[in-house]
């Protein structure tokens, strides 16, 4: 990593930071766009499609690789190797569970405008490898949360 892509990092984890010390833990629901924007211009429609942003953010070097399993009522991701891991080990050190996350960010908005309903991101874990372990909280009806 170069002297301006820690500085950078390091400024987005200051402003998520002040966020975090004026709201707490409601600064979560503020950062959901955060990254939406810019995929949206590169990836056009292709943005409705998981499969396409998973592609493209792999192929740009957002991360790695990312695991998706889904069911009814959620869609939980593993990221590896993320762009942003650096961010996400600042939050930790200061004792901080991250905020948000850009890239669930742009999953997020796709299952929105697939169905019409915004889901939610839950605390972001880390699997046994240090990788990200990213959960969308979908909306559902109580039928199918009692299944």
């Amino acid at each position: 990593m170069n002297f301006l892509e820690k500085f950078k990092d390091e400024l987005i984890f200051e402003v998520q930071k002040e966020f975090w010390n004026e709201r707490g833990k409601g600064a979560r629901y503020r950062l959901t766009r955060i990254g939406v924007d810019f995929a949206e211009r590169e990836l056009g429609e292709k943005i409705k499609d998981k499969e396409n942003i998973k592609k493209w953010l792999i192929e740009n070097g957002f991360c790695q690789d990312i695991d998706i399993s889904e069911n009814e009522i959620s869609m939980t991701m593993i990221v590896k190797n993320c762009s942003l891991l650096e961010i996400k080990n600042m939050f930790k050190k200061a004792n901080i569970k991250p905020l948000s996350c850009p890239l669930a960010n742009i999953f997020m908005y796709c299952l929105e405008l697939n169905s019409g309903l915004s889901p939610e991101l839950l605390p972001i874990e880390e699997d046994e490898n240090g990788n990200c372990k990213v959960t969308l909280a979908k909306m559902a009806t109580s039928e199918i949360v009692k299944r």
